[in-house]
């Protein structure tokens, strides 16, 4: 019953019985980070969505405009208005994507922090 087995860091002293110290596998897994040059590339793609979506949204308005409705100046207004709205949601998008990434980050640093401290007070009660 007190078979000295491999843990998967070194070799443990407990019973079999006995859950043994976390392994590498326990740890919780490290979150995917795009590569910097991804991270570059979205940003600056936000930048883009946002001129893009309120200067298609005008140009819209001004069509219908000027074509469709003779409501002047308030189909512009419209069309600019809805080409703001989805720049917004395209930064409230973006915003909760880094904010994910964040949160995972931060939660697997604590995580293997709080692994690093239970392995060194572990080792220090077994030299002790």
């Amino acid at each position: 019953m007190h078979d000295h087995h491999y843990s998967g860091r070194a070799i443990c002293r407990r019973p079999v019985s006995v859950p043994c110290c976390p392994t590498v596998s326990d740890l919780p897994k490290k979150p995917h980070q795009p590569a910097t040059w991804y991270r570059y590339m979205d940003a600056s793609s936000l930048g883009i969505e946002i001129a893009v979506s309120v200067v298609i949204g005008a140009a819209v308005g001004m069509w219908l405009e000027k074509n469709v409705t003779h409501w002047a100046p308030w189909t512009s207004v419209i069309g600019m208005m809805l080409g703001v709205g989805t720049a917004a949601r395209a930064i409230v998008r973006t915003a909760r994507s880094y904010t994910k990434q964040l949160r995972e980050q931060a939660a697997y640093e604590k995580a293997a922090a709080e692994a690093e401290a239970e392995e060194t007070a572990r080792s220090e009660v077994e030299q002790a």
